[in-house]
């Protein structure tokens, strides 16, 4: 991160954070012979929805994820991956069976949050500390629940807690709302936040307008808006019908469903910006408001 990456995507800032992760963490795996981005589960790459969502996720990467350059989103992603690799064959063994366990996936994700926080909010989040350790929580059972991911900003200022999923299944949201049901029991003005690269909208949507949760942080918001862009069938010319804005349409549907994403989710950017101010103002909660006009992918950067 510090000596590689910024030759290749300029040096760290909030609003290349998302590259980082990227970089980092984001892998790709093959189907029918062909490579696609791993920005949904193994088993949705599988249908040709699930593919043609990778394939556009790619050229969007192409387009931005080096500024000012085109770039081989193929070539950018996985340093983790080919770093572990290489760590295989250094010490003898070939490559592993699978692509990708995604306990490296998780891990490589928390940690690359860890230290890109660091770097830009001057405060290093502690990762998977012993959950009884922390203020509040010291009569907490034992083993319930007894790792969360990322805290701010220590043992007695216990503030601020943040889950990392690189992706998540439906099957999982009750369990993760659970957990933080546990949580919010125990110390109410705990904020409670949710790191997410995410793209099924309906499982970001299930996640992000729970009561239970304070923010979802989605890597790359801006992608994920123009993935999902409403009317791209709609010629520039032409207006959308008024009679496909209403009730069961499919434009009515996947128009809401992109403003629900808009107003719902936050990003890196805000992620960092609200990190500085729970740090600098103590009393400080969570605005439950909408994200800032600059994250609505719709705007340049």
């Amino acid at each position: 991160m510090d000596n590689e990456l910024p030759q290749l995507l300029g040096n760290l800032t909030d609003r290349n954070a998302w590259a980082y992760v990227y970089a980092i963490t984001m892998w790709a795996e093959k189907h029918d012979g062909k490579d696609y981005l791993h920005i949904v589960e193994s088993d949705k790459l599988k249908s040709k929805a699930g593919r043609v969502l990778a394939e556009r996720a790619a050229d969007y990467l192409a387009a931005n994820m080096v500024v000012g350059a085109e770039c081989d989103p193929f070539e950018v992603v996985d340093h983790i991956g080919r770093a572990y690799i290489a760590e295989r064959a250094r010490q003898g063994f070939g490559p592993p069976q699978k692509k990708r366990d995604p306990n490296v996936t998780g891990a490589a994700f928390e940690t690359s949050l860890q230290v890109i926080i660091g770097k830009l909010c001057g405060v290093i989040p502690s990762r998977t500390p012993d959950l009884r350790t922390l203020q509040g929580f010291e009569l907490a059972p034992q083993g319930y629940h007894s790792r969360p991911d990322l805290v701010l900003f220590g043992p007695r200022d216990f503030r601020l807690l943040i889950s990392t999923k690189w992706t998540l299944r439906k099957e999982r949201i009750g369990t993760y709302l659970h957990e933080s049901y546990f949580y919010r029991r125990r110390r109410p003005d705990l904020q409670i936040a949710f790191g997410v690269n995410e793209f099924q909208p309906n499982i970001l949507g299930h996640l992000s307008t729970d009561p239970l949760v304070d923010r979802v942080y989605h890597v790359n918001k801006r992608m994920l808006l123009e993935l999902y862009r409403p009317f791209t069938d709609v010629p520039p010319e032409q207006d959308v019908p008024q009679s496909s804005l209403i009730e069961d349409h499919k434009n009515a549907k996947d128009y809401r469903r992109w403003l629900q994403m808009r107003d719902k989710l936050f990003d890196l950017t805000d992620l960092f910006a609200d990190i500085t101010s729970l740090m600098n103002t103590p009393e400080q909660v969570l605005d439950p408001g909408p994200p800032g006009d600059a994250d609505d992918g719709l705007g340049d950067d």
